[in-house]
């Protein structure tokens, strides 16, 4: 029995599918390196990812294995030379990866090669048709399909022929922002026992403060398929709910861009489609660096531009400070965020962004906006993730912070603020409900709790 396993996001040998018995016959590792994804994916992600696939390269060697590393173009070539009599890959729902996947398959088909769909990227099937909120995605499908099971042992030794094939080696793309995260899979392991050990009882508690190392920080290396998320799923459990509600965000919002592809450039509620976004592109430039002059999403955004991350609070304050109170399109973020982040995942992008906006899956209504000082002063009260990130503002105390019109005069670095959150709620609402009575809509249902 010869067995191919194509991996992609699954770069890791404990508990993943792909390995499922690979001790037991001749079993070829392969990665076909797809130029799109080269040309759609920012050097952060790309480190990490490649600094991943070595990693794993240099896992299965130490076993007895080869991972083959081959230019796409060259994937017919290297069946026919293989020749194997299974071919293993796992489901991926963004859209390229189904056209590519099903031109794949279609090949495979051809030549009589059986082939394994497995999942790893989600907890839960696929369901027939998208849910109204996720709510009832989470109690109606997700909890039914999605539960601990027992973990799948790393191998101890493969078994791979040895080929003249077209190899390229792997791309080592410059990211300073990456290079904090740079782990192996032990190193994985560890942080995120260290997590569950310390501070997932305290998750849901503690989990909206970003100064604190509340969160698990695992989104980089589940992007990467360095951990499983069957593992976290395990591990949370019964021990919290709010993260095993995390993991289903993701199941929903994949179901979601797997429904409906169109959404990646499209917003998935027809009612908001023509809406009056700004194409502001000064404006959107000091967003994007920083420099708003509202010291909650600045340094939420000067902390993308260092680390390649942002605390998952931040996340929605700075989307929803683009959005509603620049009026900007949310394309445009959705872009800059998913060139910079290290852990860039296009359905959760896609959807929380849409969910800020308010134009997406369960989104939240148009009127509520998110005030950037408000959240500051509840989720940053003594000031310490501002500080961090915006230096010009560390002799501010977090009431000064608040003071806006003589912020700038206390701290004349630091910029006046594009728009005031009043000022930008006033000029959304206003907009938005022109908008939506111009179409008859004034009343429009909304699902989020």
């Amino acid at each position: 029995m010869r067995t191919v396993a194509i991996f992609r996001r699954e770069l890791r040998l404990y508990d993943n599918p792909l390995l499922q018995d690979a001790e037991r016959s001749e079993f070829i590792p392969v990665f076909f390196l797809d130029d799109y994804n080269q040309q759609e994916h920012g050097d952060n992600l790309r480190a990490l990812f490649f600094h991943a696939l070595r990693q794993l390269q240099h896992q299965i060697e130490a076993i007895g294995g080869r991972l083959y590393i081959l230019p796409l173009a060259e994937q017919e070539r290297f069946f026919d030379t293989v020749r194997p009599d299974v071919v293993r890959l796992c489901e991926d729902v963004e859209p390229h990866s189904r056209q590519r996947d099903k031109q794949l398959i279609d090949l495979l088909n051809s030549k009589g090669i059986r082939v394994q769909i497995l999942r790893d990227s989600l907890l839960s099937p696929l369901p027939d048709g998208t849910y109204p909120s996720f709510t009832q995605f989470y109690k109606k499908h997700f909890l039914m399909h999605a539960r601990p099971v027992p973990a799948i042992p790393a191998p101890k030794a493969l078994h791979t022929p040895r080929w003249e094939l077209p190899e390229v080696a792997i791309p080592e793309p410059e990211s300073e922002a990456a290079q904090s995260w740079f782990a192996t899979e032990e190193e994985v392991q560890r942080r995120w026992q260290s997590f569950v050990r310390d501070r997932l009882a305290q998750y849901e508690q503690s989990r909206n403060l970003p100064s604190q190392p509340s969160t698990s920080r695992m989104s980089p290396y589940v992007r990467c398929g360095m951990i499983s998320l069957r593992q976290m799923l395990g591990d949370a459990w019964g021990v919290s709910e709010q993260f095993v509600k995390e993991l289903a965000w993701r199941d929903f919002y994949s179901h979601i861009l797997y429904h409906y592809p169109e959404t990646v450039n499209m917003e998935l509620r027809p009612e908001w489609r023509g809406f009056p976004w700004r194409h502001d592109e000064e404006q959107f430039e000091r967003w994007a660096r920083g420099r708003t002059g509202i010291p909650l999403v600045d340094a939420g955004m000067r902390q993308l531009l260092c680390e390649g991350w942002i605390h998952n609070r931040t996340r929605m304050v700075v989307a929803n400070y683009l959005t509603k109170h620049l009026l900007i399109d949310w394309r445009w973020g959705e872009r800059w965020l998913y060139l910079h982040l290290v852990d860039a995942d296009l359905a959760m992008n896609v959807g929380n962004w849409q969910w800020a906006a308010g134009c997406g899956a369960d989104a939240q209504p148009y009127y509520r906006i998110f005030n950037p000082l408000l959240q500051a002063q509840k989720f940053d009260p003594q000031a310490e993730y501002i500080h961090r990130y915006v230096p010009e503002l560390q002799h501010a105390s977090a009431e000064q912070l608040g003071d806006l019109e003589n912020l700038h005069r206390l701290c004349p670095d630091y910029p006046s603020p594009l728009v005031t959150p009043d000022e930008g709620r006033k000029r959304f609402l206003q907009v938005a409900q022109q908008f939506f009575a111009e179409r008859g809509q004034e009343n429009l249902p909304f699902d989020r709790e």
